[in-house]
């Protein structure tokens, strides 16, 4: 008879001992947010946990915010954090589904009729004229596409000539 093992998370990040600039790098979150967000999402992300290899939720949480604040693949987050990428996958399937849940929290989109205030602020703030909005303070450089294709077609998608 074969005896097949269970595997045995061992966790590789430690938020206790990274520097709070570190954490907002990597995670685009400060500590006190960081484990906010982890309490808030708490109840939805404990089926989990209920055997003992089971990752943790503040390393579900630390895995997904990772992978959306790098633009990695999942196996390279999956591999750096110390689990499967099938693993992985259900674990960002779980947290985004618990923060769609939580969505309206933290992300708030200006009302039509409040966006000559809000373009108002940010002219006053960085003299950018017709910004509405901002994600995380990332710029996006925005470039045409590249020569011998066409802009995108009516139905959406590109041509290549």
């Amino acid at each position: 008879m074969r005896w097949r093992h269970r595997p045995v998370y061992r966790p590789l990040v430690d938020l206790s001992t990274m520097e709070e600039r570190h954490i907002i790098i990597t995670y685009r979150l400060d500590r006190a947010t960081f484990q906010e967000l982890c309490a808030q999402l708490e109840p939805d992300l404990m089926s989990a946990i209920r055997h003992p290899t089971g990752i943790p939720r503040l390393v579900q949480v630390v895995s997904v915010l990772h992978f959306l604040a790098s633009g990695s693949f999942q196996t390279t987050v999956a591999m750096a954090l110390g689990m499967s990428q099938p693993m992985f996958s259900n674990v960002l399937s779980r947290v985004l589904s618990a923060l769609l849940k939580h969505m309206r929290s933290y992300i708030v989109f200006p009302q039509v009729e409040d966006f000559p205030t809000v373009k108002g602020d940010f002219y006053a703030l960085g003299h950018i004229p017709n910004i509405i909005g901002a994600i995380d303070g990332t710029h996006v450089a925005f470039v045409p596409p590249p020569t011998g294709m066409n802009r995108c077609t009516e139905t959406g998608k590109a041509t290549i000539r």
